[in-house]
C-alpha cells in the first residue's frame, strides 16, 4: 500500500458498526467480502472498519475487553481488513473512546458525572430523546490503562494504514472523583460550578479542561504510533466544530495528523469549519464525514440523491478536503449495495479531479476563530449543571453575537459576496502576513502573544477588523480597566450601553460605506454597544443611536419596534492607522448582521481595508461559492466553483464572469478540468478575465501559467 495514501485517494467510505448483542440475529449476515466488493463498486479507496463500537464490544478476539457474541469466534475485524485489502482498498480502524456501554456498566467508578453527582445515560440526539448513550471519564486512570492496553492488542495484531479514534472529547462538564482528584493535585481546592468567563478560578478550570483532553488524546496517538509509526491517526475532531463543552484547543489539534469529523448543516456550516481543519490540520487533506442517508447519521433508510451527495463530496473538495461517506450496517449485519452504487457516479467524476487536487490556498481575508472565546457571555452566573451534555437537542444555542456565531454568520457574507477567505487561529499567527484583512469578531480573552502577533501585523501593513470587547480580557479570564489592543485600535474602553436594541448612525462623509442608510435612517443592532473613547487621529465612521426608550421598561415610542430617537456622540465604529497598516473597530459586533443590506456593509468595510485586487472577484449568484489554490510547483491555479442552491436539482448557472487579481502571471491556457475544454480569457487592468460557461453542481477551472 503507498505511504502516501492519504494525499492521493479522497473517496473514502467508514462502515458504521453500532450494534448490540441482545437479539440473536443481529449481525448475522454480516459478510466481509460483500462489504469489500461494495467499497470496490462506489470507486472509493479507502474503508474505515470498526474495531469496537459505542456498544463497547469488540469485533476481535479481545483479551481485556468483551467480543460481540454474534462472531462465534470469528476474527470480524481481521476479516474485513484481509477483504479490503484484497481489492487494493486502503484501510482505517476505528477505535470508539469515551462513548462506550460496556465499560460504563461493569466499571461505574470510571462514569462521566455532573456537578451533582449523577452518572446518567445521556441523550444523543435521539428522536424520542431515549438515553442511549454511556461516556466514560477519560482522567479514570483504570479507563485509560484499559484503552492502551487494547489499542496495543489492535496494532499488534494487524496490519493497517490509518486509524480513527472516535468521540475523544468531553461529553459535559465532568465532576467525577478522578477529575476531583486531579484538579486538587494540579491546582489545589474544589472544582468550580458557576460559569464565569470574566473569573480567573473558572476560565482556569476550563483552561485544564483543555489540557486533560489533549492529554488523553496525546496518550492515544503516542500508544498508536509506538506500535505503529507509519500508520495516521486522525481522531474523531467534532472537538473542534462545537462550543466550549467540549474543550477544543490548538494544542489538541497538534496531537493528530489531520483533522476528520462527521458534521451536518447547511453548505456555510459546513464551508466554515472545512476552512477551519483546513487550516488547523497538521497535514492536508483533512476529512469531512457525512451519511448517504438524509439529512444526517439519526436516520437510517432515507437516501440522499445524487445531487446531495454530489455537493456534500465536492464541498469538502472545493475546500481542500477528503470525503468520507457514512453507512450504517443494518442490525441483522447486512448493507446495501444500491448505496454505495449510488455514490459511484460522484467518486468516479472525483476520481478525474484527485491529480488537480492540494496546493496552497488563495485567501484574502482571514476570520479569526478562537477555541478560547468559543463562549457565550451571556451565561455568567449559571450553574454549570444547566449547561447539559454536547448532544442535548435542547441545548441552549449561543448567541448570534457571541463570538462563534458572529465569525460564521460573517463567513457566510464573504462566501455570498464571493471575497476570498480563510478561518485563521492561534496556531496561523506566524501567517497573518498572507491575510489582507484578519477580522476579530468578540475575540474577548486574549492572551500576550497573540496581542503582539496582531500588533506586528498591522505594523507591517495589515488591516484588522475588531468588534465588541476584543482584548478586553485576558486569557486566564482577568478583565482589563482597557482594551489590551487600545493603541492598536485607537480607542479605549469606557463602558456598554444599557440599551439590548442599538443603532449605528452614519457619519458625514462616509456615505459609501453605508449603501442605503443614513444619519435620519440608521442601522439596528439587535444588541448592546461598548462605549468607547477615540484617541487622537481617530477618525470616527458612525455613532451609536439609541432608541427612545430601554426596550426592557415599559413605555414605547412604536407599540411593534424600537425606533431610533436619541443620538449620542459615542463612536460605533472608527478607523485607526497603526504603523503601515490600519484597522476598524466597531463596538457592535456587526459580524451577526443577517439582511442582505447589512451584509452589503460589513463587505465595503472589508473592501475599504484591502490594499490590492483580490485573488477574485464575481458579481455572481450568491448560490455559488468560490475557492482558489496555487500550486507553484505544477505553474497552475486551481478554481474551484460550487453552486449549491435551496433546492435540487439546480438550475444551471451560466456565463458566469470571474476576475482574477493575479495580474503577475501570464496564462498559457485557462480549461475546465472535467473535459479538457480551454475557456477564453482577457487581461485588463491588472486582472485576468474570465467566463465559465455553465455551472450546474461544481466545475473545476485550471489555469496553466508560464514559469
Amino acid at each position: 500500500m503507498e505511504d502516501n495514501w492519504h494525499q492521493q485517494f479522497y473517496r473514502r467510505i467508514l462502515l458504521d458498526f453500532h450494534i448490540p448483542e441482545w437479539h440473536d440475529e443481529f449481525l448475522s449476515k454480516f459478510d466481509p467480502e460483500e462489504f469489500a466488493d461494495c467499497v470496490a463498486a462506489a470507486n472509493a479507496r479507502v474503508a474505515t472498519v470498526f474495531a469496537n463500537t459505542h456498544t463497547g464490544l469488540c469485533n476481535y478476539p479481545t483479551k481485556v475487553g468483551r467480543m460481540h457474541r454474534a462472531w462465534k469466534g470469528r476474527d470480524g475485524l481481521g476479516e474485513m481488513i484481509e477483504a479490503c485489502h484484497k481489492r487494493d482498498i486502503h484501510v482505517v480502524v476505528y477505535y470508539c473512546t469515551i462513548y462506550t456501554d460496556w465499560y460504563w456498566d461493569e466499571h461505574p467508578e470510571a462514569r462521566i458525572r455532573d456537578a451533582d453527582g449523577r452518572g446518567e445515560r445521556i441523550v444523543m440526539h435521539s428522536k424520542g430523546k431515549p438515553r442511549r448513550f454511556r461516556t466514560l471519564c477519560p482522567n479514570n486512570e483504570a479507563y485509560r490503562r484499559f484503552v492502551v492496553a487494547q489499542l496495543e492488542e489492535i496494532c499488534d495484531g494487524y496490519e493497517f494504514e490509518g486509524m480513527w479514534p472516535g468521540m475523544t472529547f468531553w461529553p459535559s462538564v465532568c465532576y467525577c472523583s478522578s477529575c476531583r482528584e486531579r484538579y486538587r493535585r494540579e491546582v489545589g481546592g474544589e472544582m468550580p460550578r458557576t460559569i464565569y468567563w470574566q473569573d480567573p478560578v473558572w476560565v482556569g478550570f476550563q483552561r485544564r479542561r483543555q489540557e486533560w483532553l489533549r492529554d488523553f488524546i496525546h496518550l492515544v496517538t503516542s500508544t498508536i504510533k509506538s506500535k505503529k509509526p507509519g500508520a495516521t491517526v486522525a481522531h474523531q475532531s467534532g472537538t473542534f466544530a462545537r462550543d466550549w463543552q467540549r474543550a477544543g484547543s490548538v494544542e489538541a489539534s497538534r496531537e493528530m495528523d489531520w483533522l476528520s469529523a462527521d458534521l451536518y448543516g447547511n453548505r456555510y456550516f459546513l464551508s466554515f469549519f472545512a476552512k477551519l481543519f483546513l487550516g488547523l490540520s497538521e497535514k492536508l487533506p483533512f476529512e469531512l464525514i457525512n451519511t448517504w442517508c438524509w439529512p444526517n447519521v439519526f436516520e437510517h433508510t432515507i437516501t440522499s440523491s445524487e445531487e446531495e451527495l454530489r455537493l456534500n463530496t465536492f464541498g469538502a473538495f472545493a475546500n481542500g478536503g477528503a470525503m468520507v461517506f457514512i453507512d450504517a450496517v443494518d442490525p441483522v449485519g447486512t448493507t446495501h449495495r444500491r448505496n454505495y452504487e449510488r455514490v459511484a457516479p460522484v467518486y468516479v467524476a472525483l476520481k478525474d479531479l484527485e491529480p488537480y487536487a492540494g496546493g496552497q490556498a488563495c485567501q484574502d481575508v482571514g476570520i479569526y476563530y478562537s477555541f478560547e472565546n468559543n463562549i457565550d457571555i451571556a451565561d455568567n452566573g449559571r450553574d454549570v449543571v444547566e449547561a447539559g451534555f454536547a448532544f442535548h437537542m435542547d441545548r441552549p444555542e449561543q448567541r448570534p453575537t457571541s463570538h462563534r456565531s458572529a465569525a460564521m454568520n460573517l463567513a457566510t457574507t464573504l462566501s455570498e459576496y464571493h471575497i476570498p477567505f480563510g478561518v485563521v487561529t492561534k496556531k496561523n499567527l506566524s501567517d497573518l502576513s498572507s491575510y489582507q484583512v484578519v477580522v476579530l469578531s468578540e475575540v474577548m480573552l486574549m492572551d500576550p502573544e497573540e496581542g503582539e502577533a496582531f500588533r506586528e501585523y498591522v505594523k507591517a501593513g495589515g488591516c484588522i477588523l475588531a468588534s465588541g470587547r476584543t482584548s478586553l480580557i485576558s486569557a486566564d479570564g482577568s478583565k482589563h480597566d482597557d482594551f489590551q489592543l487600545s493603541d492598536l485600535l485607537g480607542v479605549s474602553f469606557a463602558g456598554e450601553t444599557e440599551e439590548i436594541v442599538t443603532y449605528l448612525r452614519p457619519g458625514p462623509g462616509h456615505k459609501r460605506l453605508f449603501p442605503g442608510f443614513s444619519s435620519s435612517y440608521p442601522i439596528t443592532l439587535y444588541d448592546s454597544q461598548v462605549l468607547v473613547q477615540p484617541r487622537s487621529g481617530t477618525v470616527v465612521l458612525a455613532r451609536i443611536t439609541l432608541p427612545y426608550t430601554d426596550p426592557r421598561g415599559s413605555r414605547y415610542a412604536s407599540i411593534l419596534t424600537d425606533p431610533p430617537g436619541i443620538d449620542t456622540d459615542n463612536p460605533a465604529l472608527v478607523r485607526n492607522h497603526y504603523g503601515e497598516g490600519e484597522a476598524i473597530y466597531s463596538a457592535g459586533i456587526i459580524e451577526c448582521w443577517e439582511h442582505s443590506s447589512q451584509r452589503r456593509i460589513q463587505v465595503e468595510l472589508i473592501r475599504s481595508l484591502a490594499k490590492r485586487p483580490f485573488y477574485f472577484c464575481c458579481d455572481g449568484p450568491k448560490s455559488v461559492e468560490i475557492t482558489m489554490f496555487h500550486q507553484p510547483e505544477y505553474r497552475r491555479y486551481i478554481l474551484h466553483f460550487l453552486n449549491s442552491q435551496g433546492q435540487l436539482p439546480n438550475i444551471p448557472v451560466r456565463d458566469l464572469v470571474v476576475e482574477l487579481g493575479i495580474a503577475d502571471v501570464k496564462p498559457i491556457k485557462i480549461f475546465q478540468a472535467s473535459d479538457g475544454k480551454e475557456l477564453p480569457d482577457t487581461a485588463e487592468g491588472g486582472t485576468i478575465r474570465v467566463v465559465i460557461p455553465e455551472i450546474s453542481d461544481y466545475r473545476m477551472v485550471v489555469l496553466q501559467y508560464k514559469g
